[in-house]
């Protein structure tokens, strides 16, 4: 949603090509709406990093994905804008375009433009510093340990509450944040190769 934010400020376009933002970019035609909506075609980087060298206790950030696909170009797992498949590269370059694009970081574009206009007062952006007071996860009773994929932004780490995600929802059926065609076209499924009522949208899941 932050990078449908962007579109509608005009500081983006969905038609945007990667390059645009990273001209060593080794992809063709990996435009935003296919990163958003999952068919970018491109591998996956939390199986591709360990398997080209990544030393696994140093943790990985965005940056270190980016460059990795630029240094490497492990290949493609499909043609750009032919076929869903679910990928954290996309949103981990998402989260890199969105930097580019506001001419903020993450973090604080996030909170500028939605946590603190919404009063989400307990949402937040992760990262190390915050390691001793965020809640940790656990998996049948043990508590997880972070490994060197847990810290980066765009597919992951944003903590919030119940009560804060219930404001975040309640905005959606508003045009508080949104116009209703943007809302329209982030609803629209793209995934439509198959049969079926599962699909995909720009960012949303939907039984549709």
């Amino acid at each position: 949603m932050a990078t449908l934010k962007l579109v509608e400020m005009g500081k983006l376009s969905l038609d945007d090509d990667v390059k645009k933002f990273f001209p060593a970019f080794p992809y063709d035609s990996v435009k935003v709406k296919f990163l958003l909506s999952h068919r970018s075609g491109l591998p996956n980087y939390i199986y591709f990093m360990e398997k080209l060298g990544w030393n696994t206790k140093q943790y990985c950030s965005n940056e270190d994905v980016l460059s990795y696909l630029i240094q490497f170009k492990p290949p493609v797992n499909s043609k750009a804008g032919t076929r869903f498949e679910y990928c954290n590269t996309n949103y981990a370059l998402l989260g890199l375009i969105i930097e580019k694009a506001s001419g903020q970081n993450y973090a604080d574009f996030l909170q500028s433009t939605f946590f603190t206009p919404l009063h989400m007062n307990d949402t937040y952006v992760f990262n190390m510093t915050d390691s001793a007071r965020a809640m940790p996860s656990y998996y049948r009773g043990r508590q997880e340990k972070l490994t060197y994929l847990d810290t980066g932004f765009g597919d992951k780490n944003i903590y919030s509450t119940p009560e804060d995600l219930l404001k975040w929802d309640q905005c959606l059926y508003t045009n508080e944040m949104f116009s209703k065609e943007m809302l329209e076209a982030a609803y629209t499924p793209y995934s439509n190769e198959k049969p079926g009522i599962r699909n995909y949208g720009y960012g949303w899941r939907m039984n549709v």
